[in-house]
């Protein structure tokens, strides 16, 4: 074991001392000792409950004979943060939570990782982190909560953003956007639409960094507590059976993530995060493969935002094992998984509990993925957008672009009602270097949406949306403006044509206008000069390449 380098014999007497001074014993320093990687913090509700979860993990680890050390891992919480400066700190945490996890496990010598994660940065962090590091890892992922209720509304994260519009405009009254905000919770956890975090705990179940099951549990429930002591006993096995990550995240394992990602209408920013996971365990995975999978990738489930279903209507429908089971052969079902099962014997035990849900491969909700990319003009490199969430008479459109620098002035813009039908409104300089950080533009899309222009209005962006988002907003277009991309030529009255069926972006403006453009174009000076977002500006990959920094 690697912990017995770090603590058994003469020579480590010291480290022993250490190590009992914080009241462990010498029989637990013989057994496999396990890091306990937990997100839990007291003013995030995804986090909030996640004290009681890690203790019935490490009652699993105990139990099992090995022995927790859990130390904390932290969540910038992109829902306190939208459209506003704090939101550029949200990607650029990911990584930092990777080295952190890495740090910590090198540092101690941990045997095996438990990673207990909620946060749309947090899991994917965590899970490269996993694939990096290689030691036997297993996660387990916070959950949502079920769907607020006031009356018959039922309240999903996108309701009450877009309600701040509706009120804006006199159709909604603020006392009812007030019941709202304070009914959105029933309980701890991820709110329970399709957000990046709920979006995560899904894609990671499906690579097989997970139980079956566990990526769509309610938080704080009694089944995630057994799941949670469960999970922790399976973590000891894997560390006495030498399983790790490089034997489970295979190419076929994320083909696999990406295909239930697109059949569940999870967020774009499974884009970003898959490619990054990808990188760390050596497999190149890029926007040609979503492309290429999305095609025959039948859309299964329409969570919201998409639809009306929540992820706990997901998981009492039958949850992940049962999509991979509609999925049918477009799942590799030799792929492993940390259960020890492989994915076609999990797929051989799963059951579909709810039609109105999961639908069936033969009669789908949408008859290719959720989410399509997008080439053209504009988009040289590509361009994301969840079409599940598109109005059928949105998909081909044409508009005339309004401008702008940041996404606060296009929300002053839409809410004051200078955005009119027809338009589409572009979005710059907030990519990955050029925001810096990416923001997320769910700020700008629940504008349009609350005020009636979620059918006749466009959204264009080089930075990235929520999984919250609806409508349709295109974002990841690349190259991004900060890296000379076509967007950033963009003046207002250009004609933009999108067409979602032919999966194309094009500025239809003549190439001699835009290289007359080029020769006078002055980029911004930089938002930020110091501290870490100026050092990410300057370091960080392209979003196609999965906005990674270089490890």
């Amino acid at each position: 074991m690697r912990s017995a380098q770090q603590f058994q014999g003469l020579d480590r007497t010291l480290q022993r001392a250490w190590i009992k001074g914080a009241g462990f014993t010498d029989a637990e320093l013989d057994r496999p000792l396990i890091g306990v990687a937990n997100t839990y913090q007291d003013f995030s509700p995804e986090n909030v409950h996640l004290r009681m979860v890690a203790d019935a993990v490490k009652a699993g680890i105990r139990a099992a004979g090995g022995t927790p050390a859990e130390f904390n891992a932290f969540h910038v919480t992109d829902s306190e943060a939208f459209a506003a400066r704090s939101m550029r700190y949200v990607l650029p945490s990911r990584d930092i939570v990777a080295d952190l996890v890495e740090l910590m496990a090198e540092g101690h010598g941990f045997d095996g990782l438990f990673l207990l994660a909620s946060g749309d940065k947090v899991v994917p962090g965590m899970a490269m982190a996993a694939a990096r590091l290689d030691l036997p890892a297993l996660l387990l992922y916070g959950g949502p909560t079920p769907a607020g209720r006031w009356g018959d509304t039922k309240l999903f994260l996108e309701t009450v953003y877009e309600g701040v519009a509706e009120v804006g405009r006199g159709a909604l009254a603020e006392e009812e956007l007030t019941r709202w905000e304070d009914g959105l919770f029933p309980g701890p956890g991820a709110c329970d639409t399709a957000t990046s975090g709920n979006t995560a705990g899904m894609y990671t179940e499906a690579l097989g960094l997970a139980l079956p099951g566990t990526g769509t549990l309610p938080a704080g429930s009694n089944a995630q507590l057994r799941a949670a002591k469960a999970a922790g006993g399976r973590i000891v096995e894997l560390v006495r059976d030498g399983i790790t990550p490089s034997t489970i995240l295979t190419r076929e394992a994320f083909e696999n993530a990406i295909r239930v990602g697109l059949a569940v209408s999870g967020s774009t920013n499974q884009v970003l995060h898959l490619i990054a996971i990808a990188r760390e365990a050596g497999i190149e995975i890029g926007l040609e493969d979503f492309d290429r999978l999305g095609r025959t990738t039948p859309t299964l489930v329409k969570l919201a935002p998409s639809g009306d279903a929540g992820v706990t209507d997901l998981d009492r429908a039958g949850g992940i094992p049962a999509v991979q089971r509609e999925l049918g052969d477009l799942m590799h079902r030799h792929a492993r998984t940390v259960s020890g099962a492989t994915v076609g014997e999990i797929v051989d035990r799963a059951v579909t509990h709810d039609r109105d849900v999961i639908t069936s491969a033969a009669a789908p909700a949408g008859v290719d993925g959720a989410l399509r990319i997008l080439r053209g003009t504009l988009a040289p490199d590509g361009a994301v957008v969840k079409s599940s969430g598109v109005a059928e008479e949105m998909l081909r459109f044409s508009g005339t672009a309004a401008v702008f620098e940041d996404e606060e002035t296009a929300i002053e813009a839409i809410l004051s009602g200078a955005i009119s039908p027809g338009t589409v409104v572009v979005i710059r300089n907030e990519g990955p270097a050029g925001g810096p950080g990416m923001r997320e533009m769910l700020g700008a899309t629940a504008a349009l949406m609350g005020m009636g222009l979620g059918d006749s209005v466009a959204l264009v962006t080089d930075g990235r949306f929520s999984g919250a988002t609806r409508g349709p907003a295109i974002g990841y277009v690349g190259p991004e403006a900060a890296r000379g991309g076509p967007i950033r030529l963009v003046k207002d009255g250009d004609v933009i044509d999108i067409d979602m069926n032919a999966r194309r972006l094009d500025l239809n403006v003549e190439a001699g206008e835009l290289e007359r453009r080029a020769a006078t174009y002055q980029a911004p000076a930089p938002r930020i000069t110091r501290g870490y977002l100026s050092f990410y500006a300057e370091h960080v990959a392209p979003a196609s390449a999965g906005a990674v920094l270089p490890r």
